[in-house]
This record gives structure tokens, sequence and C-alpha cells, in this order.
């Protein structure tokens, strides 16, 4: 035993390291999206929140819509819109804006 109390022959060792892999995309909510978020109808939130779920669990497979002229991508939520951008090696979806798909684009 050592001074930690756990004997060595409990400790298992690892021929490589684990293989570790991104269950789900963090989500990074700027200041715009979360205000627009928050103003959206329960239902339509429920509807948006699902799809940003959804495209967070498969990110790399997932087909991104890039916007003409602008860095964002869109996510298609009925008739409601997500402007984001991601991060593929860390992991990471950025949501600028959600909103009416006749209002987003302006």
């Amino acid at each position: 035993m050592n001074l930690t109390g756990i004997s060595r022959k409990a400790v298992t060792k690892f021929a490589s390291p684990p293989d570790f892999s991104v269950l789900l995309a963090l989500q990074v909510w700027t200041k715009t999206y979360s205000a627009a978020f928050d103003r959206l109808p329960a239902s339509v939130r429920d509807a948006v929140q699902d799809k940003v779920d959804r495209m967070g669990e498969n990110l790399a497979q997932f087909s991104h819509e890039r916007l003409k002229g602008r860095p964002e991508f869109r996510l298609r939520a009925g008739d409601y819109r997500v402007l984001y951008e991601f991060d593929l090696s860390q992991g990471r979806i950025i949501l600028h804006f959600v909103g009416h798909r006749r209002e987003v684009y302006r």
C-alpha cells in the first residue's frame, strides 16, 4: 500500500490512453442569440433547441448550409432559422441568432 491507501495492484494500467469522443458539441450562446431565443414562443424554443441538440450530436456528419457572402451557417427549424458557426476540432457550436425566416437575414 502507498500513502493514498490504494494498493498498486488495484490501479489499472492502459497500454494506450482510452478513446474518448465528443458525445454532444458545446453550445456557445451569444448575447444576441440568447435574447432572441428568450423572445420565441415556448413551442418554437423547444423545436429550435431540439434541432440544435441533434446537430450537436452529429456535428461532423451534419449537412451544414453556409450563407452566401457571410461566415455563418443556417439551420432550419420550421419557419425559424438559426445562424451559427462551428469548430469541429473543439466540438463547439457558436450560436449567433435565431428568428423567423423573413427577418433573420436582414
